[in-house]
């Protein structure tokens, strides 16, 4: 291919498209390292070439210069390990895969090696993680706590994610937010107290990046704003999480001065990220009335079916 495109090169004339450019880019680009099914941290793996034949027993395995672990030969062609952490690789890389006997190297390719990135619950994250359609996961680990959490993935219009979480290293995915085609993913789902690890799954769409936020409660705001009408001081305040530090302004801040009494938080999705309405007593929202205005439609939430509501 490389030398037919060189050719193409060589003959095209000066008023020509450049679309044989165009292709030679792409293919001296594309990146030529083994895509694992998972490629995470404590994940079992498996990978097959013809050139492992008669190379499957009595040998070691590195990944980026670390040795694996549970090492075994599945077929005559084909090996299994378990990825080990490679310090200082924070996304997902291309790495060197070695396979050893008696210290010498006797196979040897690149293979793609994804973190388990720890996420905070409830924060802003400025991180865009980058994914397509080649390198189509990403990982991340979470402290839960027994409650039900709210993902949201935003900043990839041009794209359709999906949102897994298992439970255990090698466990099955359960995905829970697939709904929409293109443009941010989000649901909720009941979580167990303990780690909890999440796969973003790129599944169809152009490539590029996007954020990743949780909530199980209100979130920790980088802006905030009150909703006042019928000259109330203390209606309504959101926080939105976004994707800078957080503010100091945020709504308990802004209502501190007027000391009004908080029945309830809803915290809901949106293409933008997570926000968390805040409801108060005095502007006329009890509890009651402030969780049905969360969770059922027409009480002027976002989302209400991907909502969560915490009474205070």
């Amino acid at each position: 291919m490389i030398t037919l495109l060189l050719c193409m090169l060589g003959c095209k004339k000066k008023d020509s498209s450049d679309t044989e450019t165009i292709l030679l880019g792409m293919l001296l680009l594309a990146p030529n390292d083994v895509i694992l099914e998972k490629g995470y941290p404590g994940s079992q793996n498996q990978l097959q070439n013809t050139e492992l034949v008669g190379k499957t027993t009595g040998i070691t395995i590195k990944v980026g210069g670390v040795a694996t672990t549970g090492v075994s030969a599945v077929s005559s062609d084909t090996i299994q390990f378990t990825m080990p952490v490679i310090p200082g690789i924070n996304e997902n890389a291309a790495v060197d895969f070695a396979v050893e006997k008696d210290g010498a190297v006797i196979y040897n390719t690149k293979v793609r090696y994804r973190p388990l990135v720890s996420w905070n619950v409830n924060q802003p994250h400025s991180i865009y993680r980058p994914i397509d359609s080649r390198d189509n996961k990403s990982f991340y680990q979470i402290s839960a706590t027994t409650a039900t959490h709210v993902f949201n993935t935003f900043g990839h219009g041009g794209f359709d994610l999906d949102i897994s979480y298992f439970t255990s290293l090698n466990g099955n995915p359960i995905s829970f937010a697939n709904k929409r085609m293109n443009g941010a993913e989000f649901n909720k789902v009941a979580l167990n107290a303990g780690t909890v690890y999440v796969m973003v799954q790129h599944i169809s769409g152009f490539g590029g990046t996007y954020n990743l936020q949780v909530a199980n409660s209100g979130v920790v705001a980088s802006t905030s704003a009150k909703l006042t009408y019928a000259n109330w001081q203390f209606n309504l305040c959101y926080d939105t999480m976004g994707i800078g530090p957080a503010t100091g302004n945020n709504c308990d801040a802004q209502m501190a001065v007027y000391s009004p009494t908080r029945s309830g938080r809803c915290t809901y999705p949106s293409d933008q990220g997570l926000t968390t309405r805040n409801y108060y007593l005095e502007g006329g929202f009890d509890t009651a009335y402030a969780q049905s205005t969360c969770l059922n439609p027409g009480g002027g939430s976002q989302n209400e079916a991907e909502s969560i509501f915490i009474a205070n």
